[in-house]
């Protein structure tokens, strides 16, 4: 009877307190969410579940219920889970290893998403895109290069107009320096002449 005692009374001591339990929870960096009675939850707001709720009403007289609604059956054969009907796991009597445990397995299951919420969670990222808007879509690169056009068009018209400006002016400056030089070459040649044959007359005359 004596031992008796002693194993309930060890029992008893092994019990974490509501704070002991707190702490647990809070070092996982979930927040803590106060419910009615002094009852409060924890939640994990990076879960790709429907639900965030990790734990809840865990309560200063030591009961507590962590989430094992997405905990496969392999890890719950493992660890000795027991998962009530509603997909809640008790941790009244747990010790601080096993509740850091449980949490973590928790936040594991919460994590992996299902295939049809990896679908829907791909769907509202990317919808599903008409032919109109296929038609549409932009192909890579293409956004830098139509960027690019309007820089791209005042570059070639820049240039078209200097070649422009550059080419026929120089051809117009030479035509009009050639004639020029072959009118003054023209008048040299002539003048020459007429001199030549005006000094012929003058000495025949004399």
């Amino acid at each position: 009877m004596e031992n008796l005692s002693l194993e309930i009374w060890k029992g008893v001591i092994q019990v974490l307190s509501f704070e002991e339990k707190k702490a647990i929870f809070h070092s996982f960096k979930l927040k803590e969410k106060k419910i009615s009675n002094g009852k409060v939850s924890f939640i994990y707001p990076e879960s790709n579940q429907k639900g965030q709720v990790l734990a809840t009403q865990l309560h200063p007289s030591g009961n507590g219920y962590v989430n094992g609604k997405y905990l496969s059956e392999e890890i719950i054969e493992k660890h000795g889970y027991e998962v009530d009907p509603r997909g809640w796991i008790s941790i009244k009597a747990f010790s601080k290893d096993e509740i850091a445990k449980v949490i973590t397995e928790a936040m594991k299951s919460m994590a992996v998403m299902t295939g049809e919420e990896l679908f829907e969670k791909n769907a509202k990222e990317s919808p599903v895109q008409t032919e109109g808007s296929l038609e549409e879509q932009e192909i890579p690169g293409r956004e830098v290069e139509k960027s690019l056009e309007p820089q791209k068009m005042k570059s070639i018209e820049k240039i078209q107009s200097s070649t422009y400006e550059i080419y026929h002016g120089s051809c117009l400056f030479s035509w009009l320096g050639l004639t020029l030089s072959t009118m003054e070459y023209g008048f040299l040649v002539w003048r020459k002449a007429v001199r030549k044959y005006v000094g012929i007359g003058s000495k025949l005359q004399k």
